[in-house]
């Protein structure tokens, strides 16, 4: 069974990354930035915190928090594991409330350290651009299939998987550059909620809960028929797994059709969620 420590590093995995990556879109996007004197262009400094905040999701997931948990810091993510049949719904449910619970206190400490500067950017606040809500919709559901069929692309390879991390984290910066002053670009319905609670900024705010949704669920019917080791981005043996069906701790049954160099083919003991 998911376990306290899962969820205590899920909380505060996700609490860690509304506060740090936040605190880059305070510093560098606020109304007399910190960056501002050192970085005058406005784009330079979007790319920055963009990429701040992508590298605080990528550390938290190899930190021993992410090995713990399996680093998922994201709704998306886990929807789209529990899905495909590798997280029990109560599993699911409990990581859900971990990470929603998790970026309000990561928001709220933001705009406790920042004050002004936070309550100036809205806390970090996603919001839909001057495309209005039918681009916001779109996007956002495009943006999370792609990030999420990143991480069960990776997730699929045991090779690739350790970077798994790196790879979503690389991705989630590009677009979060490119697209965020046209619709927000969240692809994570605790990030948007955490600032939207905290800060009173509602506008839209259903469309960051909605579309994430919709972009994982597209993202489990390009994957359904592949081979999913296990729930976690980091799958690293000195830490316990607890996720339903992992394939790390069970001598996994392959055909030469599913995966032919598959590393997997060793005997491990099984163990259910």
């Amino acid at each position: 069974m998911i376990g306290w420590r899962e969820l205590a590093s899920e909380f505060l995995g996700t609490a860690l990354l509304l506060f740090f990556g936040l605190s880059a879109v305070v510093m560098d996007l606020s109304s007399g930035a910190p960056m501002e004197s050192l970085v005058s262009s406005e784009n330079l400094r979007k790319l920055l915190a963009s990429v701040l905040f992508a590298t605080a999701a990528t550390l938290i997931i190899y930190s021993p928090l992410g090995r713990i948990s399996g680093g998922h810091i994201n709704p998306a993510v886990t929807l789209a594991f529990a899905v495909l049949g590798k997280m029990t719904p109560k599993s699911a449910v409990s990581y859900l409330l971990a990470q929603f619970f998790g970026a309000i206190l990561g928001t709220a400490a933001v705009a406790l350290v920042w004050g002004r500067r936070a309550a100036g950017v809205h806390v970090g606040a996603t919001l839909p651009g001057p495309g209005g809500i039918v681009v916001a919709l779109t996007a956002e559901a495009l943006a999370t299939l792609v990030v999420i069929c990143v991480i069960l692309t990776f997730v699929e390879r045991p090779r690739f998987a350790p970077f798994t991390p790196a790879a979503s984290g690389l991705v989630i910066a590009a677009i979060v550059f490119f697209a965020s002053p046209f619709y927000g670009a969240s692809m994570n319905p605790a990030r948007s909620l955490g600032p939207a609670l905290v800060g009173g900024v509602w506008t839209g705010l259903w469309v960051y809960l909605v579309a994430p949704s919709l972009g994982a669920l597209g993202a489990v019917c390009f994957h359904r028929y592949r081979i999913l080791p296990c729930a976690k981005l980091i799958h690293d043996p000195g830490y316990t797994c607890r996720f339903k069906n992992c394939l790390y701790t069970r001598r996994p049954e392959f055909t030469a059709d599913e995966d032919r160099d598959n590393p997997l083919r060793s005997s491990r003991h099984y163990r259910e969620d």
